[in-house]
């Protein structure tokens, strides 16, 4: 008996789940190694989170101080102790200064305790699952080759910003950008070197989406979007000729006198209530169609209908 005591206490500490067991007052009565050297690694003194402390004064305490997940744990635990759930999961971040981490929470009733009088809490380290689904995010809006938004990403930020703008009455603007001539570059050069040229393009353009509300996209083949929220239509096309200056400098040549441009289409507008994403991304279409059609590498920018303030 005295051996299987002692079997099951080593079970007890190799375990890598952070495990502790409490009462219904909240104190904690038994940790193990796991969970010591967690507190121990996060500069917990031994009398906040080792046997004898009370884990719900811990998690009051810093609910009391605003945070929600200690909330929401405390009321997890308090309804597991009055039988209203019978088992608690919680996923939360515990970041530190140098790395990101993710845990869930589980408090049950200690299986084997006919008293109902104690039970376990369970830390459980999903930080590896946590990076891969954010990798998985994040390539679901990437595009590969340069890095920037592709489509969807572009869509989901343009509704959110024309959201904002409608909502606050900011001017947003959105830029078209196409590659003139890139199939005769491509042609020329190989599709290696036009690879090469679109990443180039493409980090022009991001260069050039330094804020939280802009964003640079890759919408199609040799097709590019910026948005910028909360910018003037006078600042939105000194940008634009920015960027066609930019991509003229790299001097991405393929013959004795032709050399890759871009032409960019680009509206600005104060949303209206009934005004949406396809409105604008149409009015910035037919400038750069007028862009195009006006001889390429340069700026055209859609005048807002009467309707369309500036």
């Amino acid at each position: 008996m005295q051996h299987l005591a002692a079997l099951h206490t080593s079970v007890f500490h190799s375990l890598e789940e952070q495990i502790a067991v409490i009462d219904l007052t909240g104190k904690i009565l038994a940790v193990n190694l796991a969970w010591q050297e967690f507190g121990i690694h996060n500069g917990f003194s031994p009398e906040h989170v080792w046997t004898g402390c009370n884990y719900l004064d811990t998690l009051s305490h810093s609910a009391s101080a605003g945070d929600r997940l200690a909330h929401e744990a405390l009321q997890g635990i308090l309804d597991v102790f009055s039988g209203k759930r019978t088992v608690v999961y919680l996923e939360y971040p515990c970041h530190s200064p140098d790395v990101q981490r993710w845990f869930t929470m589980r408090v049950a009733p200690l299986h084997g305790d006919d008293s109902r009088t104690l039970f376990l809490i369970s830390h459980h380290n999903i930080t590896q699952r946590k990076l891969a689904e954010e990798q998985v995010r994040l390539l679901a809006l990437q595009d590969p080759l340069t890095q920037l938004a592709n489509r969807r990403a572009f869509e989901q930020f343009l509704h959110r910003e024309i959201r904002h703008s409608t909502r606050h009455q900011h001017p947003i603007s959105l830029m078209l950008v196409d590659v003139d001539y890139f199939k005769h570059y491509n042609d020329a050069l190989g599709h290696a070197a036009g690879d090469q040229c679109l990443s180039d393009i493409g980090r022009v353009l991001q260069n050039h989406a330094r804020r939280p509300s802009d964003l640079a996209a890759r919408i199609g083949g040799d097709e590019f979007a910026l948005i910028l929220g909360n910018t003037h239509p006078a600042i939105a096309h000194q940008i634009a000729t920015s960027i066609l200056k930019a991509i003229h400098d790299l001097q991405l040549v393929f013959g004795p006198s032709e050399q890759v441009t871009v032409s960019i289409g680009l509206t600005s507008v104060v949303p209206q209530a009934l005004q949406n994403a396809d409105a604008l991304f149409r009015q910035a279409d037919n400038a750069l169609y007028q862009a195009k059609s006006a001889g390429r590498n340069r700026v055209e920018q859609a005048l807002p209908t009467p309707h369309e303030p500036h």
